[in-house]
């Protein structure tokens, strides 16, 4: 993705705000200007009242009859028409182009006459009340024309005003918040720039982060999460690079002992029934060899990506303890297993993933304790897990070996090697059945030999 790309991102997240900006200032501006024409309208139906007021007052005080009578206490910018409301005669008015105009019912109304001057519309808001005066009833209506109403054309500028305003103040809210975008985006460009220059062998490259611990921001955030990201591919590489590696180990010298005996058969061996008979022999165990490779590192992969669903059920530990027992005897004569009463302990787990747990441990301590191995089996439980420790009379494990028992193809000693049979994958299935059931399996040396101990969840004790 080009820098350009991000700009427009930066242009549209800013296009948005602005319009959301003037969104808010439309609807802020219609509220404020009817709520405005609102007050203004009670003003002026006010100004109508008290002048049909005045002219009340003022026909009650005086006698005349004079039609050119002034109310003086009538605005100025108010004009009024008195006239009578049977007949309709005008009796007082100050412009006598007003049209006659029925009664309000108590409120200000507007009125509009298209044409009603050569040179224009008649738009004004009148207020029409009846009043008996003298034996008769008349009408008393005051009129405020709207086309020279100050306020009225104040109110009519506010739009036009708020545009003239609004125009340059939005302006000036997209660059603000162009430039906030574009300074806020920066660490996701940088991030974005490295990510594109990280790859498989350069994974130990990080992504900037900006802020220091306790004050880091969500692009922080992201940052840390892709850096978490990026040393779980690396570890990932490394481990799938050590396994092509251990795996292309492993098989060059059985296929390279096959392809041997094959060539030997082929040029004078098959003649030589004795030879033939030797060859056969080594080439099915080299080819048992590779498939026994190939069907650990099959498991292996399954339960390493979560293809193997356990099935759970009640596991009685004694007789998964007399089952091992009765095993161990029909494979090695000389080897015992001891183990203690069991009765009533159980646990809620895979029976066949946990008894091939047990049989890995259990193989692999009569194949380096020697063929007259005394293993032990023991269980134990815990306030949060229950513990099943497999531990022989061999020599135990070295220092330097310890922590990489669990490791694939690993030989740790003159002991760990083609000779002694097994793929070298045994312990490595046993930790990845344990983690698919929950659990765990740990090496340590006892006193004497090796001790592994098998560590399942509490909630698989019973």
């Amino acid at each position: 993705m080009k820098k350009k790309e991000y700009r427009s991102v930066a242009v549209k997240l800013s296009l948005r705000f602005s319009v959301l900006l003037a969104a808010a200032v439309l609807l802020l501006s219609v509220l404020f200007t009817l709520t405005l024409r609102h007050f203004i309208r009670i003003k002026q139906s006010s100004d109508l009242f008290d002048a049909a007021s005045e002219i009340v007052k003022d026909l009650a005080a005086t006698n005349t009859s004079n039609r050119l009578y002034m109310f003086s206490n009538v605005p100025y910018f108010i004009t009024y028409t008195v006239y009578d409301a049977g007949t309709g005669i005008v009796m007082y008015t100050n412009d006598p182009f007003l049209p006659i105009l029925p009664q309000t019912d108590g409120k200000a109304v507007p009125y509009i006459s298209k044409g009603y001057f050569t040179n224009g519309d008649l738009n004004i808001l009148y207020y029409a009340v009846p009043y008996f005066h003298k034996g008769r009833s008349i009408i008393i209506q005051t009129v405020l024309n709207m086309d020279s109403d100050s306020t009225e054309l104040l109110l009519q500028g506010i739009p036009r005003t708020i545009t003239f305003l609004v125009i340059p103040v939005l302006l000036v809210s997209f660059c603000i918040s162009l430039f906030i975008t574009r300074h806020t985006m920066r660490p996701v460009v940088k991030m974005t720039q490295t990510a594109r220059e990280i790859s498989s062998s350069n994974l130990d490259q990080k992504l900037p982060v900006k802020h220091k611990p306790g004050s880091l921001d969500e692009i922080d955030g992201l940052a840390l999460t892709f850096n978490d990201l990026f040393t779980r591919l690396k570890s990932d590489f490394e481990r799938e690079r050590s396994f092509t590696s251990d795996v292309s180990h492993e098989l060059k010298t059985p296929v390279a002992v096959v392809l041997g005996q094959s060539n030997l058969l082929r040029r004078w061996g098959k003649d030589d029934p004795v030879q033939l008979e030797k060859s056969l022999e080594i080439i099915i165990r080299e080819a048992n060899s590779m498939k026994s490779i190939i069907t650990n590192l099959l498991q292996l992969s399954r339960l390493e990506n979560g293809r193997l669903s356990p099935s759970k059920s009640d596991v009685d530990v004694g007789q998964l303890f007399a089952r091992l027992r009765e095993e161990t005897r029909s494979v090695s004569a000389g080897s015992r297993i001891v183990f203690g009463e069991n009765e009533g302990h159980v646990v809620h787990t895979d029976a066949e993933l946990l008894h091939q747990v047990c049989t890995i441990i259990i193989s692999n301590s009569i194949k380096f304790a020697g063929p007259e191995a005394v293993i032990e089996l023991s269980f134990a439980e815990r306030p949060e897990e229950a513990l099943i420790c497999i531990q022989d009379n061999g020599p135990g494990f070295s220092p330097e070996v310890l922590p990489h028992v669990f490791e694939r193809f690993f030989r740790g000693d003159s002991s760990h090697s083609r000779s002694s049979g097994g793929s070298g994958l045994g312990l490595s299935i046993a930790r990845a059945i344990m983690q698919t059931l929950g659990g765990s399996v740990t090496a340590s040396n006892g006193n004497p030999g090796a001790l592994l101990t098998v560590t399942l969840p509490r909630d698989s004790a019973g």
